[in-house]
């Protein structure tokens, strides 16, 4: 087990960083088909909705803050029953750093370096995920503070450099079909990203000072989608929903508008850096939790020894996760939301009822009268004194009758057949 700690400011960097990773380059183009002009309107609403799922997960983890999921859930579900629903996480986190590496090969491959081959890709990528994951969540948590004021001054200066470029007329028609589009929109980004963020429940035991936790957690849950929810007008305004709907990567098109002439061009290339850091993050998160989840499962002795085993658990799974961009599209709109449903909705609900019902029968009067009878034969076997039981209280009984005698008396007694 990793022994490193991180801060509440720490834990939140990692939410916020873990929440844009690929979201914010690909949603915009996700929703686009779905809300049209009006999908600024589903990123607003997804804010209240990460904030309900962030208060879920806030409430499990510290009804147990000094365990994760793999280990309260054997508690709440049994031993077996635990068992099998922390190997579904184990399963459930490969398959979504497959997922996530998949999409970044894609963008790499499409975008950056068409002819490299994608696997190739996959593994310089792993290389520092890995050494990042050995090195300990500690470390992970001091690279992404480092990250973060490089990540949110980009996304700053190019909004500043694309403001000559907004025309506030491509967002007209507002609403054009009612408010139901843009709900609607909210469909796929409750898989990606909101539904992804189960993969936090198996950070907060690492966190030093808990009672900043959750003022912080629901600061980044926030911002995440408020950025997110920024990058989008920003987009509609410079190259309207025409172009958003065709582009997959409509973000780094964005970019690619700022231009300087002779001071600044191929700005893209920079927007492409600060996408793969954020990226970074999620993929070195969720690898981490993989192997975590594997070290409690399996009883193992350092989550360093499963490092390499999911390495070549997650290559394969790679290639049959996704195998195109148009079935990533597909996958993302219409299946991608109820696959994730278990492990970020359906499970941690279940542990909460199941928790809040164990805690209604321990306060029931039997289990209260329970409580205080252990409590006192603690204290008495804490005095060395016998269980007090029917054989021990006839003993003393008859202890107490027995009549003293002193230590010189036994010869001087008088028999009464001498007399």
């Amino acid at each position: 087990m990793d022994k490193a700690k991180i801060t509440s400011a720490q834990f939140a960097i990692l939410t916020y960083m873990y929440l844009l990773g690929t979201a914010a380059i690909m949603q915009p183009h996700t929703i686009a088909s779905i809300a049209g002009t009006d999908e600024w309107f589903t990123m607003l609403l997804s804010i209240f909705v990460q904030l309900g799922i962030g208060w879920l997960y806030m409430t499990l983890a510290f009804k147990y803050p000094n365990e994760t999921i793999i280990e309260y859930s054997r508690h709440l579900l049994g031993k077996w029953a635990g068992w099998l629903l922390g190997f579904s996480y184990f399963v459930f986190f490969l398959v979504l750093d497959a997922y996530i590496l998949r999409v970044v090969s894609g963008f790499l491959g499409a975008s950056i370096l068409p002819r490299t081959p994608s696997d190739v890709l996959r593994i310089t990528f792993l290389i520092p995920v890995a050494y990042g994951v050995f090195l300990g969540l500690g470390v992970i948590g001091r690279t992404t503070q480092i990250l973060l004021p490089f990540t949110v001054f980009i996304i700053i200066l190019s909004a500043i450099l694309l403001l000559p470029q907004i025309h506030a007329d491509n967002l007209l028609p507002m609403f054009p079909d009612g408010i139901m589009a843009p709900i609607k929109g909210l469909y796929p980004l409750i898989g990606f990203p909101i539904e992804e963020t189960f993969v936090l429940l198996m950070l907060v035991r690492f966190v030093v000072d808990k009672e900043k936790t959750k003022k912080y957690f629901y600061i980044a849950s926030a911002a995440g989608p408020a950025t997110i929810m920024l990058i989008t007008l920003l987009t509609i305004m410079v190259l309207g929903i025409e172009v958003i709907v065709r582009a997959p990567y409509v973000v780094y098109d964005l970019v690619k508008e700022i231009r300087i002439e002779r001071i600044f061009d191929r700005v893209e290339a920079i927007m492409g850096i600060v996408w793969m850091s954020t990226t970074f993050v999620k993929v070195t998160l969720t690898f981490y939790a993989a192997t975590i989840a594997a070290v409690q499962l399996f009883k193992l002795v350092s989550y360093k020894h499963v490092i390499i085993p999911c390495l070549f658990l997650l290559l394969p799974m790679t290639h049959w996760v996704i195998d195109n961009t148009v079935e990533l599209e597909d996958f993302l709109t219409d299946a991608f939301t109820v696959v994730m449903f278990f492990p970020g909705v359906f499970f941690p609900a279940l542990l909460l009822i199941v928790s809040r019902f164990k805690e209604g029968k321990n306060r029931s009067p039997e289990a209260r009268e329970a409580k205080r009878q252990a409590g006192r034969i603690r204290e008495q076997l804490e005095d060395g004194e016998p269980e007090a039981g029917p054989a021990n209280h006839g003993n003393k009984e008859r202890k107490n009758q027995a009549p003293e005698q002193e230590p010189g008396d036994s010869g001087n007694a008088k028999s009464p057949l001498t007399e």
